[in-house]
């Protein structure tokens, strides 16, 4: 079976930096498995754009000159990847949804590399993974290629379970080490109750019995997959961001709430993408239960 891989391009560091991290999977893929992958170049043109209080102008040339090199960047590293572009007219959040429907992987660059202040340096990657039917994969602008593990964060629902599922498979395809990490802390109700006297062994034990079956869940399925289990207390964005610091990969789910606010309001995918320690995954929620997609904000930029 051909993965599809869909790029999001607009010519900027960001999207050379997902089109990198895209031709390294190509060639690691068909350098160990021999399979073939298809890798489709989007560009996505606002119509009427314009500058703040400016005219407005013909912004097409500069992403056909965009697209015309990433072609070339994927014929010289990867003269063997099938390969398309395309040149798209809308609402970029609308028509990079739109494209996740035929896709495997989407994969978009940000700039957004600082530390968790809550401020929002570009929103499209964050829409985006809210609203995609399959997994995005977001790409920090100062990505290099490295070796290492793939991270996944383990909460007790469904949507978890879909991301350690994806981060299980793709550990075993590219035969890395898979690191399962679950946060927990004590819950302020609970504090309120108990008053001093906190539950901290029952609850630390608790959460433990939650990662060890999901890690038996995912040995039973990949039995040859070296998995380590980390059981951190603190804010599952936090503790993940740290179990990151030297991962290939971070994946986590969403729960895809469909609006903005949502997004913005303490979910854990959003933190972590605002804190992006290396290329992080985002896996929808499972089919049949994605909202519909909202269109961003003119202008919402990577």
């Amino acid at each position: 079976m051909v993965e599809k891989v869909i790029v999001a391009i607009d010519g900027g560091a960001a999207s050379k930096a997902a089109l990198e991290w895209a031709l390294d999977r190509v060639q690691t893929i068909e350098r160990t498995q021999g399979t073939p992958v298809s890798l489709e170049l989007t560009a996505v043109v606002e119509l009427g754009w314009s500058p703040a209080g400016g005219p407005s102008y013909d912004i097409q040339p500069a992403y056909e000159r965009a697209l015309a090199d990433a072609v070339r960047r994927v014929e010289q590293v990867a003269p063997t990847c099938r390969k398309t572009s395309y040149i798209r007219h809308g609402v970029p959040i609308d028509e990079l949804v739109r494209a996740s429907a035929t896709a495997d992987l989407l994969v978009i660059g940000t700039r957004k590399t600082g530390v968790l202040t809550g401020s929002v340096f570009g929103t499209l990657p964050l829409r985006l993974a809210a609203h995609a039917a399959c997994p995005v994969v977001v790409v920090p602008t100062n990505w290099q290629a490295r070796s290492g593990h793939i991270v996944v964060g383990m909460e007790d629902d469904v949507t978890a379970l879909v991301a350690v599922d994806f981060a299980a498979r793709e550990a075993e395809r590219f035969d890395l080490p898979l690191d399962i990490v679950h946060a927990w802390s004590i819950p302020a109700t609970v504090a309120v109750e108990y008053g001093a006297v906190l539950p901290y062994d029952e609850m630390r034990d608790a959460h433990g019995r939650i990662l060890s079956g999901s890690t038996r869940r995912v040995r039973d399925a990949h039995p040859r997959l070296h998995i380590s289990e980390i059981l951190h207390e603190g804010s599952s964005a936090s503790v993940l961001v740290d179990a990151s610091r030297t991962a290939t990969l971070l994946v986590v789910g969403t729960h895809g709430r469909g609006t903005l606010g949502s997004l913005f309001l303490g979910s854990v995918s959003h933190d972590v993408l605002m804190n992006l320690p290396c290329p992080v995954a985002v896996i929808p929620r499972p089919a049949g239960e994605i909202p519909a997609p909202e269109s961003a904000a003119a202008g919402a930029q990577q």
